[in-house]
């Protein structure tokens, strides 16, 4: 059996273990993306590509803080801007490239392609409407096994702030993550009847009641 050494950690696995991950990876990936489009049935979700340039890299500018800053300016001009990113590196492994579908109000091309030039003193290359969604699940997750990967983002309205914990939270209490339709129907309701629905409810008291012990007994 073929073996892969992991200099970070000192420890060897065996290629089928890696192999095996990345395909869950790539798996969870698809399953949290589709929910978010089911979430939102019905909008348009469009799609572009930030890049990194040579002075960004020379200046040592932080492609996560400016996309951000990104993020945040859209929001403030055109409202409700929720995404999926997806971070990898090209080449010689020091070129970014992030990988962004959203949904929101439409952006025309050029706010974003001048915001990132003066910001991050580079050219976006590429932006459109997803049109099959399978197909942009499947071409994402590719760059999950790739060696260049860093790692993928959903922003809290890409179903609902907090989802992904409350996922997290039904798996370890239950032994299985919430069926999509859950998700889905907790990502239409407000806040409110968010936080008096059974489960979730369930889960913000939880999240409470271990805040507040850590915070009585002083455990971090």
């Amino acid at each position: 059996m073929e073996e892969v050494d992991d200099s970070s950690t000192g420890l060897v696995y065996r290629a089928s273990d890696v192999s095996q991950y990345i395909d869950y990876r790539g798996r969870r990936f698809r399953q949290r993306f589709y929910t978010g489009f089911d979430a939102h049935c019905g909008e348009t979700a469009r799609w572009f590509v930030l890049t990194a340039s040579n002075e960004a890299i020379a200046k040592g500018l932080d492609v996560i803080q400016k996309f951000n800053e990104l993020a945040r300016y859209l929001r403030r001009h055109y409202g409700r801007f929720e995404y999926c990113s997806v971070r990898h590196r090209q080449g010689d492994k020091r070129r970014i490239n992030l990988h962004v579908v959203y949904f929101g109000s439409f952006i025309d091309q050029q706010v974003i392609e001048d915001w990132w030039w003066k910001n991050y003193a580079s050219h976006r290359s590429n932006m459109g409407k997803v049109y099959n969604v399978k197909r942009q699940a499947w071409y994402l997750s590719g760059y999950l096994s790739g060696g260049g990967f860093e790692r993928y983002h959903f922003s809290g309205g890409w179903v609902f702030t907090g989802w992904i914990g409350f996922s997290q939270w039904i798996k370890h209490e239950f032994g299985d993550y919430p069926k999509r339709e859950m998700l889905v129907g907790l990502g239409k309701m407000s806040k409110a009847e968010r936080e008096e629905h059974t489960w979730f409810g369930l889960y913000l008291w939880e999240r409470k009641h271990v805040a507040g012990n850590k915070a009585r007994y002083g455990r971090g």
